[in-house]
């Protein structure tokens, strides 16, 4: 498709007998049911308040996102989008009925008639865009469910994908419709940024209480957790170790690969059986086409070309700088690659840069657009041109906007500037290098026939080498490999006989890695890439804690120890602590030091509690900022709610406890209208408006997950 490349008393016996022999019936179907109560379902990987997500529709779903993604994208990562796309899906469905929220197929009409890329396609010759041909087109795909159910199941499915995205508009706008902050919200914004008050304060720096004081026990963590569940609850989580064993080559097969690459160098003799005689074949030294050589014997092709001296290999630039026409460096081992490099010409003094003028004249295969002529036309064209230009050098600039197939450089007759040997394909540079100022010449290149004229040589001078590199890799031989494997398999067994993957690797020399917080369907793992076979093991129901085993990864084996569970609920005391303890060493001090300010003044409160007197002037509640001290939210509220030269009671800041002694509050003028505010205010509750709804839906829905019983 175009577009989308739609059952009596009498016998108390029989009625025993019949009850048993239907009780059997109903459990011989269930057993071979697929959701019997002995198997889980495998027709739907999860329920959304009830409404089945089909396997089917998931597996094709995320098939097509690996397809759109490649096979490299994480297989982990195309699970969790498939997930999220059809639990969303379902939580927006069950809005959409609840709302009323319907997309019509004029809606539909409209999103397609609208569509730039599809306007494109049904238009009249003068290039208009005709609706009739669009409708034309859809009652053919309409009228061919049975001609060809295939086409229309797709259309079907393209038409599914609008009416779902258009739903999310229009039940998005219904919800940014309510979200009206008033006019009272608007000035309450606007005063928050613009009401100012300058106080006196007097603080004790928490830092200032020696943390051993006050103490902070596990039950106070554990209470203070329980109390914000909803703040520190975790997901469940796995942690591991493991002990990497890369597929690394030997020294042998270093010396092996040098080995090779070096007979590649000289000259070689060889029996010709047809001939009887024996015949030298050159070697890379004496090759005289390198470009074949390396294209024949190189494990990475690539072409002889010419450098400059800025763009030879960073490591060995100095050493090639010094060689001349015919020599050869090598082998040289770069990232378990060996390479010989041979300079196969040079030339020295040639211009840094340079200005040339050309007309490019092109033919049918280059993929220059709208270009239809033969090469041999395209040869004889700019074979003529170079005739006329050499008889009047003046015409160049009229032959260019004439004839040039490069419509990229008609405004500048034709002209490039200041370009150095590599910046410009090969033949057309190596004209313009190897001519003199004024010279006039054709140089064919991948693109056609240019007819160039040197405009420009620059006095800084360069050197150019044209340099073939000869490469092989070195990989890990079959012996190596299967060496490697037999170190795994021997360490496996013994990490599985100790029970301690450190005491194993500690014993066979080997770097042990730890992993906390492996989530199910995150498989993507630090050190170790997106290891998905390994999350399945981990979240085995049959896997316990102590269990080891290998798995194969991209560049090699690990061996890994399953080694603790974290069940979903609330945080446990040992990661909470982190988070807490410093809230509550926080309030303790708070409490320690409150009953100190006390005072007739902030003098005395100053000397009774040995706390540090200050003043700040002109905060709002925008910008809450005491200097030195950081953002001090509740404060400055107190500040503007306190009375002129009263002092307020005890204040729990966050940098220390506060009292403080508002001087002076500066209302801000009123304003005859608030309505920029108001508009500030809609457009921030505006923002993410869907994802936070769908965050909201997600916490109060029911979801069940079948992805395990599946086998992801």
């Amino acid at each position: 498709m175009a577009i989308l490349g739609k059952i009596q008393r009498s016998s108390g016996v029989a009625i025993i007998v019949v009850g048993l022999a239907l009780f059997a019936f109903l459990i011989m179907g269930l057993l071979k049911n697929s959701s019997s109560l002995f198997r889980p379902a495998r027709d739907y990987v999860g329920k959304v308040n009830g409404v089945k997500i089909p396997t089917k529709e998931f597996q094709e779903y995320r098939a097509n996102l690996q397809k759109r993604y490649g096979a490299n994208y994480s297989g982990s990562l195309t699970m969790r989008q498939a997930w999220d796309y059809f639990v969303n899906k379902e939580l927006l469905q069950d809005e959409f009925k609840k709302t009323g929220v319907i997309v019509s197929d004029d809606r539909v009409f409209d999103v397609l008639k609208n569509d730039p890329n599809i306007r494109r396609m049904f238009t009249t010759p003068q290039g208009v865009f005709d609706e009739n041909q669009l409708i034309d087109y859809l009652e053919k795909i309409n009228d061919s469910k049975n001609i060809n159910p295939r086409d229309y199941q797709a259309w079907q499915q393209f038409v599914k994908g609008i009416k779902e995205n258009e739903g999310r508009k229009i039940f998005t706008y219904l919800v940014r419709g309510a979200l009206n902050p008033t006019v009272k919200e608007g000035e309450w914004a606007y005063r928050k940024e613009t009401d100012k008050v300058s106080f006196d304060f007097v603080t004790v720096p928490y830092s200032q209480i020696p943390d051993s004081v006050v103490q902070v026990t596990e039950d106070d963590i554990k209470n203070y957790v329980a109390a914000h569940p909803d703040k520190y609850k975790v997901k469940e989580s796995r942690d591991l170790l493991f002990v990497k064993f890369e597929n690394k080559p030997s020294k042998s097969d270093y010396a092996t690969v040098r080995a090779k690459i070096q007979s590649l160098i000289e000259d070689k003799v060889v029996f010709n059986e047809k001939t009887n005689k024996n015949d030298t074949v050159p070697g890379f030294r004496h090759t005289t086409d390198a470009d074949a050589f390396v294209k024949k014997y190189s494990d990475n092709y690539r072409p002889v070309r010419w450098f400059t001296a800025d763009e030879l290999p960073k490591d060995i630039a100095d050493t090639l700088k010094k060689l001349h026409k015919g020599d050869v460096f090598g082998p040289y081992l770069r990232k378990d690659k060996f390479f010989v490099y041979k300079i196969v010409d040079r030339k020295d003094n040639v211009p840094a840069t340079a200005d040339a003028s050309h007309i490019l004249i092109s033919y049918k295969g280059t993929g220059i657009p709208g270009v239809t002529r033969s090469e041999d036309e395209a040869r004889k064209l700019a074979d003529s041109l170079l005739n006329v230009i050499k008889r009047n050098p003046s015409k160049f600039a009229d032959l260019v906007k004439k004839y040039t197939d490069d419509k990229a450089s008609v405004a500048q007759g034709g002209a490039y500037k200041d370009f150095s040997f590599g910046k410009m394909v090969e033949p057309f540079s190596e004209f313009v290098f190897t001519h003199k100022k004024g010279d006039i010449g054709i140089a064919k290149t991948r693109f056609g026939y240019h007819i160039i004229r040197v405009d420009k040589l620059s006095k800084e001078k360069t050197s150019l080498f044209k340099l073939a590199e000869l490469s092989k890799n070195v990989e890990p031989s079959e012996a190596t490999t299967d060496s490697i494997y037999a170190q795994v398999a021997v360490f496996t067994q013994q990490a599985i006989k100790d029970g301690d993957l450190n005491k194993t690797a500690k014993a066979k020399g080997k770097s042990v890695m730890p992993i906390k917080k492996v989530y199910r369907y995150e498989a993507n793992l630090p050190g170790l890439g997106d290891q998905p076979e390994l999350v399945r093991w981990l979240y085995n129901k049959k896997t316990k804690v102590g269990d080891v085993r290998r798995f194969e990864t991209k560049d090699g084996y690990v061996v890994v120890q399953y080694t603790g569970r974290t069940p979903e609920g609330p945080m446990p005391v040992s990661e909470a602590s982190v988070l807490v303890k410093p809230i509550l060493l926080k309030q303790k001090k708070f409490a320690y030091i409150k009953d100190k300010l006390k005072g007739h003044s902030l003098e005395e409160i100053a000397k009774n509690s040995k706390g540090q007197k200050g003043h700040v002037e002109d905060v709002t509640l925008d910008a809450p900022m005491i200097p030195g001290m950081g953002k001090e939210p509740v404060v400055v509220a107190v500040a503007f709610v306190t009375p002129i030269g009263k002092i307020s009671d005890p204040i729990r800041g966050e940098y220390g406890a506060f009292v403080v002694s508002p001087t002076k509050i500066t209302p801000a003028p009123k304003l005859d209208s608030y309505y920029p505010y108001v508009a500030q205010l809609q457009r921030k509750e505006s923002n993410n408006v869907l994802n936070r709804i769908l965050t909201a839906l997600k916490d109060k829905a029911k979801i069940k997950d079948n992805r395990p019983a599946l086998g992801y």
